[in-house]
């Protein structure tokens, strides 16, 4: 597998990706308090920050997610220790990236994926289409529960591997690199978000549980700026 030095530079045609820091600051800013402390101007040179937060920060968060959802662990603490030797010094390519990033990333998703929000969806249109079509209440319910349960099956699969695949492939880039443009064309922000969901639930990514990843994660990244830029 190929690897690319850098990142082509940004044309008139081409969307404007914001650096990392600004979309992680983003996504881990606390409206309720203002706080949107996150990362000091030479965050955005420093990749070892960020492999300094994805082994402490970020493992230790999806960690107590896993644990607390029965899932396997290996996955992730694979990812962390690549993560730790990565800030010791080590160079990986993308292939190695690859093998540990998907399966962890495949767990985080599952456990971001709002089922209980669609399935609810799925059964209340299948009901009201049943009924419409002069099905008995209880037949419309029933079919309505059936359908919504084989749909959310589907519908998890296709969400897991499609993010897993696509993100496991472009953080490997990233991180074989070392590229923080890299890293930013990735959209952190939206695997922060993932993260939180993983941890809170996704059903409940405005609670305080959600509240309380985005404090770990915003003092966790803060943290390791100032020891990887001192």
């Amino acid at each position: 597998m190929t690897t690319r030095s850098s990142s082509p530079p940004e044309t008139a045609g081409t969307p404007l990706v914001p650096d990392w820091t600004v979309q992680v600051g983003g996504a881990l800013a606390d409206e309720a308090s203002g706080d949107e402390r996150l990362v000091g101007p030479a965050a955005g040179t420093s990749f070892a920050a960020l492999h300094l937060w994805h082994a402490g920060a970020v493992a230790d968060l999806i960690g107590e997610a896993v644990a607390r959802h029965g899932g396997d662990p290996a996955p992730h603490e694979a990812l962390r220790a690549v993560h730790a030797r990565a800030v010791a010094g080590e160079v990986f390519g993308e292939s190695v990236w690859l093998a540990v990033l998907e399966p962890a990333l495949r767990e985080v998703y599952r456990l971001a994926y709002p089922g209980e929000q669609v399935r609810a969806r799925a059964a209340a249109a299948a009901s009201s289409f049943a009924l419409s079509r002069g099905w008995a209440e209880k037949d419309a319910e029933d079919y309505g529960d059936t359908y919504a349960r084989m749909h959310t099956e589907v519908s998890e699969r296709v969400y897991v591997g499609a993010n897993a695949i696509a993100n496991a492939a472009a953080y490997a880039l990233a991180f074989a690199t070392r590229d923080a443009r890299e890293y930013a064309h990735a959209w952190p922000f939206a695997l922060v978000q993932a993260w939180i969901a993983a941890y809170a639930g996704a059903d409940a990514t405005d609670g305080q549980a959600a509240q309380e990843a985005r404090a770990r994660l915003r003092g966790g990244l803060a943290e390791v700026v100032v020891r990887a830029t001192a």
